[in-house]
């Protein structure tokens, strides 16, 4: 299959995925919160992000194992390909059991310190606790499975795997609604067995699959280990700074709110990843032959994809967001029936602040692509860890739960210069071409089509009919305008072409 459609063809794939989960996600948590109630399900989410803030590590190294497996795929080399795949595999086994010391540890310090938490809950929590331990160990060592489906862009697979993940949490939703005794803790231990389940898959395929993923300690290469662990160092820097802004939040807020507030952020959380996904789908596509053209010394080519990656989410994520933005207080009465206080303004927020994130974040894959992350990492890490200082003196000063949200925004703002900065020291982009050649194509025609979309948002009565009317104005100009002004003729004539394909093989069937 040529690059181009590997690229079409997996972020379709991710898209149908995509359409799937998010439909299968939102009935789940709505189905989990009217189970657990407002306060269990508070405690689930903010037990989840702490572990998530200690465990940083596991994504870091699956990004980390990720760049150097397709690097490898990229320079053509068998040997190479083998020795990189078991030295990750030995370095996570020696990461799980260090993750997991720390989560201990940490974990001690925040039930004693730290979390709010009602006393005769303190012990539900702490056995959810030690399941997502155990869950995040597993993770751990399984990262490099994960890895080289990613690398191999095998995403059906991934996506296969991740449905299953979904329909299982589906079907453990209701059997708590139909269960009367200890829910957090039943819902923690069975999260625990689904995640073992799901891995254990992945591991099975990749070991199948792919010759180079069978453990040969022979392969292992202490001067790649060296290189792995150097890139690990910073890009681990760089996750410390990125996860500051979502799960150390949570802790403040439990700090000086109490724990109902956690279950508004878990919900603005829920409901903003899911919508994240729609333009992570592509990007998730396209970074693997981003590195990959990195590898091959193709360094044109990947700072093309840069381009076309930034466009497109900006795109994918405003046509689903902004209507979701303006109509956020119906979506979520209509989801959850009851809202929590604060969710829908922590969602609109939140959202905003992804929106802005997209205007740069590919520049970060293709920094990592290229490996050149020491001074972009420290800059951007240090920008981001900002965010609990400065919203620890706005609560000390007596200021709302929202603040921390705005204080997010803000820091986002910076982060967009930054990258724009080292884009240009590291990668050799062209900061105005850049601007206009990714950004404004597809940002103006985000914003004009939003001043479109308040008109029947001003004009109708609260309700269905007006939802779908924003939504219709909104996409019917974003699309024209877009189609028109935002893409090449190179780019209308490739995606004429593949949707022609498309057609032809339908017809076929």
């Amino acid at each position: 299959m040529k690059k181009a459609n590997k690229v079409v063809y997996n972020t379709g794939v991710l898209y149908l995925r995509l359409i799937i989960g998010l439909c299968i996600g939102l009935l789940t948590t709505r189905l989990v919160l009217e189970a657990l109630g407002e306060t269990d399900y508070g405690i689930y989410m903010l037990v989840a992000g702490v572990v998530a803030m200690l465990g940083i590590l596991n994504s870091n190294m699956a990004n980390t194992s990720m760049r150097f497996i397709a690097h490898s795929l990229g320079s053509d080399d068998k040997k190479h390909l083998i020795a990189t795949f078991n030295t990750t595999l030995f370095l996570h086994f020696i990461v799980g059991f260090i993750v997991v010391g720390l989560m201990i540890i940490g974990g001690v310090l925040l039930f004693e310190y730290f979390l709010n938490i009602p006393e005769e809950k303190v012990f539900d929590a702490q056995v959810v606790f030690a399941c997502m331990v155990l869950t995040t160990f597993v993770t751990v060592i399984s990262v490099p499975y994960d890895a080289l489906i990613n690398a191999h862009e095998n995403l059906i697979v991934i996506s296969l795997v991740d449905i299953l993940g979904d329909i299982l949490k589906l079907l453990l939703a209701v059997y708590l609604l139909y269960s009367n005794s200890n829910l957090l803790i039943q819902y923690g231990v069975l999260m625990l067995v689904i995640q073992i389940v799901l891995r254990i898959i992945k591991q099975w395929y990749s070991r199948v699959k792919y010759e180079e993923s069978k453990m040969l300690f022979s392969a292992f290469d202490k001067g790649l280990m060296k290189s792995i662990l150097n890139f690990t160092g910073w890009n681990l820097f760089g996750s410390i700074g990125s996860v500051a802004i979502v799960q150390v939040r949570s802790v403040l807020l439990n700090m000086f709110f109490g724990v109902k507030i956690n279950a508004a952020e878990g919900i603005a959380k829920s409901a903003s990843t899911a919508l994240n996904m729609v333009s992570t789908s592509m990007t998730m596509a396209i970074n693997p032959q981003m590195v990959k053209s990195e590898g091959g010394g193709d360094r044109n080519r990947m700072i093309y994809l840069t381009k076309v990656s930034t466009k497109f989410s900006i795109f994918l994520f405003g046509l689903f967001a902004i209507p979701v933005i303006i109509e956020a207080p119906f979506l979520l009465k209509l989801w959850l029936v009851k809202i929590p206080d604060f969710a829908t303004l922590f969602f609109q927020i939140t959202v905003v602040t992804i929106l802005l994130e997209k205007l740069t974040f590919p520049i970060t894959d293709a920094i990592r692509a290229v490996g050149d992350i020491r001074k972009f990492q420290i800059t951007e890490t240090l920008i981001f860890l900002l965010n609990i200082p400065v919203a620890y003196l706005f609560f000390k000063l007596n200021y709302g739960p929202t603040s921390i949200y705005i204080v997010g925004f803000f820091m986002s703002a910076i982060v967009f210069f930054n990258r724009l900065y080292f884009g240009k020291i590291i990668i050799g982009i062209n900061i105005p071409s850049y601007i206009k050649e990714s950004i404004l194509p597809a940002l103006i025609p985000v914003i004009v089509s939003f001043i479109v979309a308040l008109v029947p948002y001003h004009y109708m009565e609260y309700g269905f009919l007006r939802l779908i009317s924003v939504s219709f104005c909104f996409a019917t100009v974003l699309i024209t305008l877009f189609w028109f002004f935002g893409i090449n003729k190179i780019e209308k004539d490739r995606l004429l072409g593949i949707i022609k394909l498309f057609l032809a093989k339908f017809k076929n069937h």
